[in-house]
């Protein structure tokens, strides 16, 4: 039988066949179903964030297929750019691989999404914890171009030969799509029982947000992984114990400053005020 065709990237490099990623231990989430469908850009959603330094990537309301969606594009990743926070971490053991695979934003974002189906299918999680996802998605170079033309910079030179060859995409731009939502954050006091459950049914799945703000929000739920950890994770297994406790208890944190910074009267709290008091401290990957 002949083997399946490896097609070429527009630098010439050999295309892998889709599969799920990130290719490693762990979770993984599933290719879109319509990679190759035309999509229509309709409109950005974060241009309030677009001259935001340290953005992971950018994201538009679509049209795939006569379905609407939000497409989030990553930027190209080069992890020595966060290596101020893994270096002192990680030895020479753990692979480059390790490294990207657990810290690129698309691909935390991957994990995530790929842990929250895996709980799905296994009918621990019937109740929708974040906004849906689709599956992962490459940009064709059509889309890629329309994107430039309207002054999206994805970091393309950010990646060399040897990132090429650890990573899957060959130059080409990573998506990840989900449900469009519309409207606002939807934080509010009315729903704040409801986001603090999610949080820690996210934490009870192993993933940890990292990133718990309004701004992260859609009609109340979670809808950005990109600072995420989901177990296993190289840099939690790299951490001392109370360096993981820290990150474990960090969404709980997050979510009181959140309510504390939106103003919102409520007896809803994650943390005991004690400790909540005593966590309130600077402890962030980026």
């Amino acid at each position: 039988m002949a083997g399946k065709r490896t097609r070429k990237s527009r630098n010439g490099r050999a295309r892998h066949p889709l599969i799920p990623l990130p290719p490693c231990g762990g979770p993984k989430l599933h290719p879109f179903k319509h990679q190759k469908a035309p999509i229509e850009w309709l409109e950005r959603l974060d241009a309030d964030r677009a001259n935001e330094s340290g953005a992971e990537g950018c994201v538009f309301k679509v049209r795939i297929q006569s379905q609407l969606y939000a497409l989030k594009v990553f930027k190209f990743f080069d992890p020595s750019t966060t290596d101020y926070y893994w270096g002192n971490l990680l030895d020479n053991s753990v692979p480059l691989s390790d490294v990207i695979f657990h810290t690129d934003p698309f691909y935390a974002e991957c994990r995530a999404y790929g842990r929250i189906k895996q709980a799905q299918g296994n009918r621990r999680g019937k109740r929708e914890v974040a906004v849906p996802c689709h599956g992962y998605l490459f940009l064709q170079e059509r889309d890629m171009q329309i994107l430039r033309d309207q002054g999206v910079d994805l970091d393309e030179d950010a990646v060399d030969d040897e990132l090429l060859r650890v990573n899957q995409e060959n130059g080409r731009a990573r998506a990840i799509i989900k449900d469009f939502v519309p409207g606002d954050a939807g934080v509010n006091v009315g729903n704040l029982r409801e986001i603090l459950r999610d949080i820690r049914a996210l934490n009870k799945l192993g993933i940890y947000v990292s990133d718990v703000r309004t701004d992260n929000f859609k009609a109340g739920k979670i809808v950005d992984f990109g600072l995420s950890s989901t177990e296993p994770h190289c840099i939690m297994k790299a951490l001392d114990e109370v360096g993981l406790r820290d990150l474990k208890l960090e969404d709980l944190v997050m979510f009181d400053e959140m309510v504390v910074e939106e103003g919102l009267v409520t007896t809803v709290r994650a943390m005991p005020n004690m400790e909540y008091c005593s966590k309130l401290r600077s402890w962030s990957k980026y």
